[in-house]
């Protein structure tokens, strides 16, 4: 089974003041090509933290981090965009929309980054805003577009340049219950029909449901490895080695 991220061993030490404080704790996570995880723990518990280090916006304090094979501590920061903007798209509780730009800029601006041209770039962008449902909103800007919008927006700019891997830090932390299941059964569709890796950090226990695979973690370490609603079709051991429980296990 190829694992398109593999984290090993990984600690984040935060340095506060004259205090040393860690965010992870020696943890080791492997995301099989074509999951949808989601991985749940409390505020705190390094979730975040986490996310960050497995899409090559931060490098491990200690451990190694593998995208596709490639140790993210080994590379330059030009490196590390690289393979962010053509391997990762992400998907923000914030949205992270520029302002100024309208729907379709705002969706244009990973394509600008690798050199697309003009045309190119304005046609999959109308494509990919259609496919999130925002058909002729294209020249609206964020602030006039509902939280739910701007997050498709968000969607949409995160496949821009056809990344293999979606990261979703909170993807429905900041709607309500109606749009968050909208905004998570694109993420379903992202995976199932799309063939995108898929992992998603929460604190809701609501979104097990989307997954393959769930991993708990506090306190900067994994807790346990759990079957979400769907079947998965690896192994759950291979998620984070010893922490697999099972339906029987749990019985």
């Amino acid at each position: 089974m190829k694992h398109v991220i593999e984290v090993e061993k990984v600690w984040k030490v935060y340095r506060l003041g004259k205090v040393d404080y860690p965010a992870l704790r020696g943890i080791t996570l492997r995301v099989p090509k074509g999951a949808f995880l989601v991985i749940l723990g409390p505020s705190g518990s390094g979730k975040s933290t986490l996310l960050h280090l497995m899409g090559a916006l931060d490098t491990p304090t200690k451990g190694t981090v593998r995208v596709n094979g490639k140790n993210i501590a080994h590379m330059n920061d030009v490196e590390r965009a690289k393979i962010r903007r053509d391997s990762i798209g992400f998907v923000f509780q914030q949205f992270f929309l520029i302002p100024r730009l309208t729907a379709l800029e705002n969706v244009e601006v990973p394509m600008i980054a690798k050199g697309v041209p003009s045309r190119k770039r304005k046609e999959r962008a109308k494509e990919l805003l259609k496919m999130v449902g925002l058909e002729g909103k294209e020249n609206k800007r964020p602030h006039e577009l509902s939280g739910g919008e701007q997050q498709r927006v968000a969607i949409a700019r995160a496949l821009a340049n056809d990344p293999e891997i979606i990261l979703a830090d909170e993807p429905t932390g900041n709607l309500d219950s109606v749009t968050s299941e909208v905004i998570m059964n694109m993420m379903l569709e992202l995976n199932k029909d799309m063939g995108k890796t898929v992992v998603v950090v929460t604190h809701n226990p609501e979104q097990v449901k989307y997954a393959h695979a769930v991993v708990r973690i506090r306190d900067g370490r994994v807790e346990r490895v759990e079957e979400g609603g769907r079947k998965p079709f690896f192994d759950l051991d291979e998620i984070a080695p010893g922490k697999a429980i099972t339906s029987k296990s749990l019985s």
